[in-house]
C-alpha cells in the first residue's frame, strides 16, 4: 500500500509540474491545440452543419434531432480506442447505408482528437456536452448521457450495454456492444 501510495505522489507531483500529462479524465478541451479549438462548435438546432467543424451536444439536444430520422444510430466512442468494440469509423458508416440508419458519431471527450481527425468518415463529428451536468469527470458525464440518451432519469443504476444506440422515430430501442449481423 505504502508503494502505491508513493508512485500516486509521484505521478500526481509529475503531473502538476507538466513533466507527466494525464489524460482523459476529463473532457480534455484545453489541450486542444488553437486550430483544434476553432473546429469546436456549440450544436443548434435546425442550422446547417458543417463537416470541417466538431459540434457539442447535449442527449437531449440529440434525442430531438433522432425524432427527424425514421431509423438513427448513435455510436459514442472515445477517440483512439483500441478496444475489440471499436471499429473504425467508416464501418459504422458502411453499416448505417446500408441499413437506412441516420448515423451520429459521437465523442466521449477531444483526448486523442488526432487520432479520429486522421481517419476517413463522411457523417457529421459531434461530441459530448461535458459541462451539461456540471461535472468535468469523463467516466461521470458519459454515464448520465448514455442514460439520457435512452430517455433514463440522467443519474439512473444502468448495466452498460454498448455504446451503439438503436432509435426508431427517436424512440431508444436498444443498445448494443457490436453491430447487428444481417
Amino acid at each position: 500500500m505504502k508503494k502505491f501510495f508513493t508512485l500516486f505522489s509521484l505521478l500526481f507531483l509529475l503531473n502538476s509540474c507538466g513533466v507527466v500529462k494525464m489524460g482523459g479524465l476529463s473532457d480534455d478541451f484545453n489541450d486542444l491545440t488553437d486550430q483544434q479549438k476553432a473546429m469546436i462548435k456549440s450544436f443548434e438546432p435546425n442550422l446547417q452543419t458543417d463537416k470541417d467543424k466538431i459540434y457539442v451536444i447535449s442527449a437531449l439536444e440529440l434525442r430531438e434531432e433522432l425524432k427527424k430520422y425514421p431509423k438513427a444510430l448513435v455510436y459514442t466512442f472515445a477517440n483512439g480506442c483500441s478496444s475489440e468494440f471499436c471499429k473504425p469509423l467508416y464501418v459504422y458508416e458502411n453499416w448505417a447505408k446500408k441499413n437506412d440508419y441516420k448515423l451520429f458519431l459521437v465523442m466521449t471527450s477531444y483526448f486523442n482528437l488526432d487520432y479520429t481527425l486522421a481517419e476517413s468518415y463522411q457523417t457529421q463529428l459531434y461530441v459530448m456536452d461535458s459541462n451539461y451536468f456540471g461535472k468535468q469527470l469523463r467516466r461521470r458525464y458519459v454515464t448520465y448521457f448514455d442514460n439520457e440518451l435512452k430517455g433514463l432519469k440522467y443519474n439512473a443504476k444502468d448495466d452498460w450495454n454498448g455504446n451503439l444506440f438503436f432509435f426508431e422515430n427517436g424512440e431508444f430501442v436498444k443498445n448494443l456492444s457490436e453491430l447487428p449481423r444481417n
